[in-house]
């Protein structure tokens, strides 16, 4: 009976837990943001704090160094994207005149997709859905990006206080195992972060590098989409080179052309995953493959593609913790892969 009461006590704290993570998204997503941002910009402040400059001036000048960072991509993603709406007629007609092409090689009715409904499917996803999506993803990410500066800020100027909490808050022993255990903790996730960072730089780079090559329009929006989605285990760079092969099928009107840029963007991926990325992030993670998988669906089910972005760290996160506590380790050692 006990059991039973502890089972359904256990089921009842986790659907509540998973109530508040969604319903308080406004909160938790920039709150898991801003912790990965102190975990990359901690080093960066502990490296001018050593030179006498005061831990304000220190955090400040990270704060204003990562906004500039934002605002040049932002600026330059932007740019792409307004060019990409602009030349938007330019692709409708030439769409229409693929679907012409087709029904007169085949003959045949496209039936669903006859060329009126995808015109005005497109011109509908121009023009009020489009507009009023953008508008409304452009607010929630200046929300969000409001609370993350907010969340960075007091992570960064509280990082440096907390041995010296832990230490008043336990005894000497109990204080230096826990201190330990979070400077580990720390480590190993600033470790993956940063490995995850040069990964997704170099694949998109390579995207950048691919566009150019076959001269497929907006290089720029594609790369920086795939430097997005390398955070998402699996599935993300398979859906970050999906647009570029159309969009060069769509421009060219070649099928030959879109295959030789899914064939070179495969080749690129395949390499940079299977062999580059490994050696980069080494064991800086050693998730499970189910666990990674399981945490994509539940992190994307809670906050969608935003969840899918941090669904891996957090689960590191979580994994690491269990790691160096005693109570947890046997959680830790079944979340982690086979080494």
């Amino acid at each position: 009976m006990q059991r039973a009461q502890t089972i359904f006590l256990g089921l009842a704290v986790t659907v509540i837990i998973c109530w508040l993570l969604t319903v308080l998204k406004f909160v938790f997503l920039p709150l898991v943001l801003a912790l990965f941002f102190s975990f990359l910009l901690n080093p960066l402040v502990n490296w001018m704090t050593k030179y006498k400059i005061p831990r304000v001036l220190a955090v400040s000048f990270s704060i204003v160094l990562t906004m500039a960072v934002l605002y040049l991509v932002g600026t330059i993603v932007l740019g792409s994207l307004v060019a990409f709406s602009d030349d938007f007629p330019k692709y409708e007609n030439q769409i229409r005149e693929m679907v012409q092409k087709a029904e007169r090689i085949s003959r045949l009715n496209l039936g669903p997709l006859t060329q009126e409904r995808i015109m005005n499917e497109l011109n509908r996803l121009s023009l009020s859905s489009l507009v009023g999506s953008t508008l409304n993803s452009f607010f929630s990410f200046l929300l969000y990006l409001l609370f993350t500066l907010v969340f960075v800020i007091y992570f960064l100027l509280g990082m440096a206080k907390l041995p010296d909490k832990i230490r008043r808050a336990f005894p000497p022993e109990q204080a230096k195992t826990i201190t330990k255990a979070v400077q580990n903790i720390t480590i190993q996730v600033q470790q993956y972060i940063l490995a995850k960072t040069v990964t997704s730089v170099i694949t998109g780079g390579m995207m950048l590098l691919v566009c150019l090559v076959f001269r497929v329009d907006f290089p720029i929006t594609w790369a920086f989409f795939t430097f997005l989605a390398n955070f998402i285990p699996t599935i993300g760079v398979f859906v970050a080179s999906i647009p570029p092969p159309l969009v060069a099928l769509i421009k060219f009107g070649s099928w030959s052309m879109a295959l030789w840029v899914a064939v070179a963007l495969l080749v690129v991926m395949m390499t940079l995953g299977n062999i580059i990325e490994p050696r980069i992030l080494g064991d800086s993670v050693n998730l499970s493959p189910m666990v990674a998988l399981f945490a994509l669906i539940f992190w994307g089910w809670l906050w969608g593609p935003a969840g899918m972005l941090v669904a891996v760290p957090v689960t590191a996160m979580l994994k690491f913790t269990c790691d160096h506590i005693d109570g947890l380790r046997p959680i830790g050692v079944l979340m982690g892969g086979e080494s």
